[in-house]
């Protein structure tokens, strides 16, 4: 995925701040904030339906993984993220070879649902070679269901890195759902200010649950700029299937993009459905 080699190579902005896990959302084409698959922390948290506990296992290009855990509790959610790159092999300003080094990210996000919002607060730390950051943020959103048609929206990554003082990336989002017959749902969502536009499709029938969806993200170059830019290399395809066996619901979602492919594997615990 592009967002992989736009993370690994601009440490400066933090970006995997803005990454979204869970088996639904990257199989609902990277919408976050519509859904609740017991990672509400890092999604929506004024979103929280039942009480879940879910662990998220992605597998991203060459050896990139990260692992992602959330629980829902009541009108309280936890989640933690670690993502490794595996181990890079490192060179001096000669192009001989010199240690071998493991680029990590951690983030631990305690939340709250107040009513029709929801808060949370973020802390975070990055390490790649001897290179640090490491820091605080929060965030704010709201949801709310009118049967048919629900409205979401969220502000994220408000606060400060301590280390190198280097900037966190704010976003917003905005997001729509539409409950249709025949047990369809079409979410549409957008980000900024990078213009990361999400649709997805979800289909129930029965115990299974078939995810389709489409990201497309403006190229860095051409943020601020009026031309939108169309390309292939510029849009992520995926889907996903969840299946519920009893309180459990295993999942699996496919994210295809021109440059690399993206792997999910979860399991959600309901112990209350």
């Amino acid at each position: 995925m592009t967002t992989i080699i736009l993370l690994l190579f601009s440490i400066n902005s933090s970006y995997f701040l803005k990454l979204s896990p869970g088996v639904m959302s990257q199989g609902l084409g990277g919408v976050s904030i519509m859904i609740d698959e017991g990672l509400s922390a890092f999604h929506n948290p004024a979103l929280v339906q039942n009480t879940k506990v879910n662990c998220t296992l992605s597998r991203w290009l060459y050896s990139t993984n990260v692992f992602s855990m959330g629980a829902c509790f009541k009108n309280n959610s936890i989640g933690i993220s670690y993502l490794n790159y595996g181990g890079i092999q490192g060179y001096n300003e000669y192009g001989i070879p010199t240690n071998e080094f493991n680029p990590y990210n951690m983030c631990l996000i305690l939340a709250r649902k107040l009513g029709l919002f929801g808060v949370s607060i973020k802390a975070f730390g990055e390490k790649i070679d001897d290179y640090t950051l490491y820091g605080v943020c929060g965030g704010i959103s709201s949801y709310i269901d009118f049967d048919k048609i629900s409205i979401g929206a969220k502000v994220d990554n408000l606060g400060k890195e301590f280390a190198q003082n280097t900037r966190i990336p704010f976003t917003t989002a905005l997001g729509l759902k539409f409950t249709l017959p025949r047990s369809i749902d079409i979410f549409i969502e957008s980000k900024l200010p990078d213009l990361e536009i999400n649709i997805g499709l979800l289909y129930k029938y029965q115990n299974i649950r078939l995810l389709l969806g489409t990201k497309y993200l403006r190229p860095q170059n051409l943020i601020g700029e009026a031309e939108l830019g169309l390309r292939l290399s510029d849009f992520d395809f995926t889907s996903g299937l969840l299946i519920e066996i009893q309180n459990y619901e295993i999942g699996y979602s496919f994210v295809y993009n021109e440059l690399s492919n993206a792997h999910q594997f979860s399991i959600t615990f309901t112990p209350y459905p």
